[in-house]
Order: structure tokens, then sequence, then C-alpha cells
């Protein structure tokens, strides 16, 4: 991967964080990125449902990397890389499917 910024982000979410949220985020984007409120809410939501994280910082930090790379407009960028893989494929595979679903619906928006 070239763009090292891009993958510093996709590192800090987590790929299977970016696979598993990279529809709802950028569904979302707007509110997460304008009103605190809901940026919080939204972490909360995820940090409880989850259970990965050990603190509620983990799970914000996480968000926050997906929305930089909604931000930059690197989301294809980093499913792909995600989908291409390996470990994410061997360890995470609903991530990897859910970033396929994800990569599908980006580009038929871009059609539209």
């Amino acid at each position: 991967m070239q763009d090292k910024v891009l993958k510093r982000n996709i590192d800090s979410a987590g790929g299977w964080f970016v696979g598993e949220y990279a529809t709802v985020m950028m569904d979302k984007y707007n509110e997460l990125e304008n009103s605190k409120d809901s940026k919080i809410e939204f972490v909360k939501e995820i940090f409880h449902s989850q259970g990965r994280d050990k603190d509620y910082g983990g799970t914000r930090t996480r968000v926050n990397a997906v929305l930089r790379i909604i931000k930059s407009d690197k989301m294809i960028e980093a499913l792909e890389y995600i989908i291409a893989s390996e470990r994410i494929n061997k360890e995470e595979p609903k991530a990897v499917q859910m970033a396929k679903e994800a990569l599908i619906e980006i580009k038929a928006k871009q059609t539209n």
C-alpha cells in the first residue's frame, strides 16, 4: 500500500472495524462529523455491542480513524486493502464479506 496515512488509519481502526462499519459510518458521516452528541452516542453503542475494546477510548479511536478515511475520500482503497489482506481474511472473514458488500454499494452509488 502506497498511502502511509491511509494504512495508519486502517491500523488504528482495525481492518475488521473498517469492514464492518464502513457502510453505516458513510451513511451517518455528516451527523457524526457535525454533532458531538451523535458521535458520542454512536461510540457508546459500538463499545457496548462489540465488547472488543477494554475502554471507551479505544472505540473512539476506531471511529475517528474511519471518519478520517471517509473525509480523505479513501474508503474504496481502504476496503480494497481489507479484501486483499490475507491476515484479515483468515482472522475476520465476516469483516471481509462486509467490506465486499460495502465496496459494491459505494461503487453503485458512484455510477448513479
